[in-house]
């Protein structure tokens, strides 16, 4: 495994602890802000950064095309965070972030036809293992619509938009730097959320709300991005998607500490399966 590689999967893991945080993180904002402000601030902040690479970028955009498949990244990437707010309105953290999780089962497929990669059989225990371990982690149950709520609902539809988020980084992130890509399609996420706030009151903040949603824009939106923006250079969206598994992981961890949620005996089973889908991943890379 090279170098580069190795400091892929660093700063992906990285980026799966921060996101890790934020699930809780915007079950609290909620309680104070609606959906949308959440979203219009949590793009702003990352924004200010981004606008001045997108400017020293600027030679990409005389191709018509990259503006094209640029502002279907900042839209799929805007979906994603809807779907996700919106979906933490009516579920917890925890269930919230296995569900998002379920993205490490379409990006595999959905890499099949954009990217034609071809998914060997250790990925596809890897990604069975994941999927069971999701279910068991998110208490859903196959047989029944009853155990989906709405705000469950709505995160599957996330889990698929970060799928296609993922892939189509993958595509455009070999023909141009990635920190523009990046940059790019957040500051198309953020257009998309201020034709929204005309509908929502004045936003009322105080230094913790601030800070949080800063933390939200800066951290977990514009470098975490940017670390998967990079990483994708260098290691396959399948690989990236079984390396997200932890992120799950991580919610739960702070979903504990900040709501005391904690897991039954079918949590603890899913989680030991997710780990299990990483060490046949380790495994494989040592080779």
């Amino acid at each position: 495994m090279t170098i580069r590689k190795v400091l892929a999967l660093m700063f992906l893991i990285i980026a799966t602890f921060i996101w890790g945080i934020t699930f809780p993180l915007v079950k609290y904002i909620l309680q104070y802000l609606s959906e949308f402000q959440l979203l219009f601030l949590r793009f702003l902040f990352a924004s200010l950064i981004g606008i001045f690479i997108v400017f020293k970028g600027r030679k990409y955009l005389k191709n018509w095309k990259n503006i094209f498949y640029l502002s279907l990244l900042g839209l799929s990437l805007y979906i994603a965070f809807v779907f996700q707010t919106v979906g933490l309105r009516y579920t917890t953290p925890t269930k919230s972030a296995f569900i998002t999780g379920l993205y490490i089962v379409f990006t595999p497929i959905l890499a099949t036809f954009f990217l034609k990669e071809r998914i060997k059989l250790h990925y596809i225990i890897a990604l069975n293992l994941s999927l069971i371990g999701l279910f068991f982690l998110s208490n859903i149950d196959l047989r029944s619509l009853a155990s989906l709520n709405i705000g469950d609902l709505l995160t599957i539809l996330c889990a698929v938009a970060f799928a296609f988020q993922i892939v189509l980084t993958e595509l455009l992130v070999k023909n141009m730097e990635p920190l523009f890509v990046t940059s790019f399609e957040i500051l198309i996420a953020f257009l998309f959320t201020i034709p929204f706030m005309v509908f929502n009151p004045p936003v009322l903040l105080n230094s913790t709300l601030i800070l949080s949603v800063a933390f939200l824009g800066i951290f977990a939106s514009f470098l975490a991005i940017q670390a998967e923006s990079v990483s994708l250079r260098y290691i396959d969206s399948t690989e990236a998607s079984l390396i997200f598994v932890l992120e799950p992981v991580f919610a739960y961890l702070f979903s504990f500490i900040i709501f005391r949620e904690v897991l039954n005996l079918k949590g603890i089973i899913g989680a030991f399966l997710i780990i299990a889908s990483m060490v046949i991943i380790a495994i494989y890379n040592r080779e």
